[in-house]
């Protein structure tokens, strides 16, 4: 079972982790002040990472943050399946935590 804690850094900076059979698997480091939350680090597989950001969002969002940005080196396909896109990273977070995650094609046989 993967676990994402959170942990204050300060008032206005923190960090979830990943955790699965009591080991680290990744990290997402987030500020945010009023409504602006971004995201300064993000490590661990794809679908590790989008968890991580909406564990992140929801933090930050429950603190009064509205959008979400993030550096544009940091694109990834778990960004962009939140809807981060173009060369300004930043997402209306009610959308990105109501967007679907974890899109698959569906393969027939």
């Amino acid at each position: 079972m993967i676990e994402f804690l959170p942990f204050a850094v300060s008032e206005s900076e923190a960090v979830y982790r990943a955790y699965e059979n009591g080991d680290i698997t990744g990290e997402c480091s987030f500020t945010f002040e009023g409504s602006c939350m971004r995201i300064t680090g993000l490590s661990g597989d794809d679908l590790t990472g989008e968890g991580l950001v909406r564990s992140a969002m929801n933090y930050a969002a429950n603190r009064g943050a509205y959008t979400c940005s993030a550096a544009e080196d940091m694109l990834c396909p778990a960004l962009s399946r939140l809807g981060f896109s173009g060369t300004c990273l930043t997402v209306e977070i009610p959308e990105a935590l109501t967007s679907s995650c974890c899109k698959h094609e569906i393969k027939s046989e």
